[in-house]
């Protein structure tokens, strides 16, 4: 399975063979790889290196490293978290406008309100219902994190419905993107029930199982939440609205005129 390494990035190339073994299958998720005598031998390297190797492949979410009589470097299934935080810190360097992630939403979105029409079972739907039903009296009597937790969860069930670990992984990284930004804005009372009204529209064509107004509805609704939170960013002015990071530009284009030209 694996070799001595070559080149004079020793480390990088132990944390290659290991990664390529575990995408691959040779390696699984609950595996034990060999005692840290053993690899020292196969790799040709000081217990240093390895550690090194070893560390970064815990670090990277593919090893965890447990102390004891069975310890050792063991697989490990990487967590959803770790992997959106990771591709939040590459986004970290990037400028970002509002205008960037709803054309994502819109696209991803749109799309699996479409198909989760098509597909929703009667629990899914009775989830969207109680998360309606509690958003109101959240909304008058709750916190802020409160309902727009409700709000969120609201586009999650939806998006659990397609099965598609990749489209699910970026729908979850995206409504997460979206948290942050509420953080940010701080959108009031009033923009959380034009959300309730909107989903409380596309739960009726998700229960009617017509794809096309589900899409449709959800287009609005997108819109219509990125135009409230253009709206209180131009309030505030451009001063300090970034994003961990991430700052959200000036420059700003309509999306009903973009999707309007797509669809």
């Amino acid at each position: 399975m694996f070799e001595a390494t070559k080149t004079s990035k020793v480390s990088d190339q132990i944390v290659e063979q290991i990664r390529h073994a575990i995408l691959v299958g040779q390696l699984k998720p609950g595996d034990r790889l060999p005692p840290e005598k053993e690899l020292v031998e196969i790799f040709q390297v000081s217990k240093a290196t390895l550690r090194e190797a070893l560390r970064s492949l815990e670090v990277l979410g593919f090893l965890e490293m447990r102390k004891g009589a069975a310890g050792g470097a063991y697989v490990v299934e990487m967590e959803m978290e770790k992997a959106r935080d990771y591709l939040a810190n590459f986004l970290h360097f990037k400028e970002m406008s509002i205008d960037n992630l709803t054309e994502v939403r819109l696209i991803l979105e749109s799309y699996t309100a479409e198909q989760a029409a098509l597909g929703i079972s009667g629990e899914d739907l009775n989830r969207l219902k109680q998360l309606i039903d509690q958003s109101e009296p959240i909304l008058e009597h709750g916190t802020p994190q409160e309902y727009r937790k409700n709000e969120i969860e609201f586009h999650r069930i939806i998006g659990s419905v397609t099965g598609n670990p990749i489209l699910m992984f970026l729908l979850d990284f995206v409504e997460n993107l979206l948290i942050d930004t509420k953080e940010i804005l701080q959108p009031g009372k009033e923009f959380s029930r034009r959300v309730l009204v909107a989903h409380q529209r596309i739960y009726e064509a998700l229960l009617e199982r017509d794809g096309k107004r589900a899409r449709q509805e959800m287009i609005e609704h997108v819109v219509q939440v990125s135009e409230d939170l253009i709206a209180l960013q131009k309030e505030r002015g451009p001063g300090d609205l970034s994003l961990n990071g991430r700052v959200f530009l000036k420059g700003l284009f309509s999306e009903k005129e973009v999707m309007t030209k797509r669809l």
